[in-house]
């Protein structure tokens, strides 16, 4: 009893984070992302994080770059990803954060002033015959650089840090570690700080690290009744 009880825990546990956060940075180097392209599964969150300047990510189409989505040809009136225009401020970085539900392409720039045409664009999941190279000598000729109107997408914003973390690095958090140090941690916020919790806007990602800490907790709970 005891042993099919952890293991149907554990296998519940390790179902519910698989899953990967890629994090991108926005401005880190002047008018960039980096790395401006990736490749995510379904189920996978992007996460921007705005480090300095003034800047936003809007979805494009692949022919109509520095254009909302929602006036190219496969947009089709679809509004796309936008995130409003950002600032950090001091040791303030927020962040802007989507999921993956498929892995069609997701061309993005930065529709603030003339940082599309001068090469500040990314992609997810490039499709074939797609490059990012002439999706960004393309939007260099653009005569305009157009702010999609309407916001969407999952924005969080990220609480300030002393310092922005490396933005770059792709974190992983389905392993084994990961997962009890994200629980551990949870456990413990919600413990000195549950009213503010329960009033705080909390990413995606955090919801399912939340899930895992609940199932952690019953296993001790199980532990304890089988002891």
């Amino acid at each position: 009893m005891k042993p099919a009880y952890i293991l149907a825990l554990g296998l519940s546990l390790g179902t519910s984070m698989a899953y990967r956060v890629h994090n991108i940075s926005v401005g880190d180097a002047g008018l960039d992302f980096a790395p401006n392209s990736i490749t995510a599964s379904v189920g996978d969150y992007v996460q921007f994080t705005f480090l300095t300047g003034t800047h936003a990510v809007a979805q494009a189409g692949y022919d109509s770059p520095c254009t909302p989505y929602s006036g190219s040809t496969e947009g089709a009136g679809n509004n796309g990803i936008y995130s409003g225009l950002i600032v950090p401020y001091k040791n303030y970085f927020p962040t802007y954060t989507i999921r993956i539900n498929n892995t069609d392409p997701i061309w993005f720039y930065c529709p603030e002033s003339y940082h599309c045409q001068s090469g500040m664009v990314g992609v997810i999941n490039p499709g074939n015959g797609q490059s990012l190279s002439d999706f960004t000598n393309l939007a260099a000729q653009q005569s305009r650089n157009n702010a999609p109107v309407v916001v969407s997408g999952n924005t969080t914003i990220g609480a300030p840090v002393d310092e922005p973390s490396n933005a770059s690095v792709t974190s992983v958090a389905s392993t084994s570690t990961s997962v009890a140090s994200a629980a551990s941690g949870i456990a413990t916020s919600a413990t000195s700080s549950s009213a503010a919790a329960a009033s705080s806007s909390v990413s995606a990602g955090s919801v399912n690290v939340a899930g895992g800490a609940i199932l952690i907790t019953a296993l001790a709970a199980g532990l304890r009744l089988f002891a």
